[in-house]
């Protein structure tokens, strides 16, 4: 059962967004987000570097081992980057839990990018990180909707290319399928208060508009793993912990990801949070289900 303050962040965030989806209309393009200086709290080690021309944010707790890192690939829909100060909260909230060293890569989002731009960016740097050092066996890789695409593709490409992964893939609330292929989008089209549809309309005759194809997706083949990681062989994957939530329009392509990593014999988990939203463990830390989700993060950090 959903946690009665689960409830209600979750009819505030429909009330908030109900403009957006009355028009199917995509959040991370149509709402507006401020660039800011970051201010670094005191107890952090805070630093930005290139790695093959790509800006990597560092974020350590001071005196942490260096060694053990997180590998952040944000997400935001291709079009939003680290300005806004969104992500760096996140990468606070690991470096806290789980005493790792928190690299983001900051890639060179916008509404003009096509696929397969940003792979290839967030490949370079990742291999960038190798070259300045860092241990594959000390990675594990974080993602989060559009950037758990990129981070999957990502290891498709460095394994495609003979380079190692990283030690663990923590994969969350990812945008998988552009082919929008799965059963959510029809089944949770009036669940998700950050995408579905508005109760008034009907989901046999509007679902089809919540199956979008992104337009960073180009004139590319929906299907290629590169650019739908779902459709791809995860041969060789290190273990995955897949994290997702129940009412997410989207969900399918987190279970069809879990399908296809038991086909090709990942150790995986498949963690889906009752009542859930896109994101809900970064957008609202504070609930129940999210302190849940955080926990079960940790405790697979450990592993590694």
């Amino acid at each position: 059962m959903t946690s009665f303050c689960g409830i209600l962040v979750k009819a505030a965030i429909r009330i908030y967004t109900f403009r957006y989806r009355r028009k199917q209309a995509s959040l991370s393009y149509n709402i507006r987000t401020k660039a800011r200086g970051y201010k670094c709290p005191e107890e952090f080690d805070y630093s930005v570097s290139e790695y093959n021309g790509l800006r990597v944010e560092r974020l350590a707790l001071k005196g942490s081992d260096d060694e053990k890192v997180i590998l952040q690939f944000h997400g935001g829909g291709a079009v939003r980057d680290m300005s806004d100060g969104f992500y760096r909260k996140t990468a606070e909230r690991y470096a806290k839990l789980t005493g790792r060293t928190v690299y983001s890569i900051d890639y060179n989002a916008g509404r003009e990018k096509v696929h397969p731009s940003l792979l290839n960016e967030c490949f370079n740097a990742y291999r960038g990180l190798l070259q300045s050092g860092l241990k594959p066996e000390n990675i594990i890789a974080v993602g989060d909707s559009m950037g758990a695409n990129l981070m999957l593709a990502t290891c498709f490409k460095a394994r495609d290319e003979g380079l190692p992964l990283p030690c663990a893939l923590v994969s969350i609330c990812a945008f998988l399928d552009n082919t929008a292929s799965g059963e959510s989008y029809f089944t949770n089209s009036h669940k998700d208060p950050m995408y579905a549809l508005p109760f008034y309309m009907s989901a046999e005759k509007y679902s089809d508009r919540l199956r979008r194809v992104s337009p960073y997706a180009g004139n590319a083949d929906l299907k290629d793993p590169y650019l739908s990681p779902v459709f791809g062989k995860f041969k060789d994957f290190p273990p995955l912990l897949i994290v997702c939530g129940e009412d997410e329009v989207d969900e399918s392509d987190s279970a069809m990801l879990y399908d296809a990593a038991i086909r090709d014999g990942v150790d995986v988990k498949y963690n889906k949070y009752r009542g859930m939203y896109h994101d809900f463990l970064y957008f609202t830390p504070f609930i129940k289900e999210s302190k849940k989700a955080w926990k079960d993060i940790v405790e697979f950090n450990k592993n590694f």
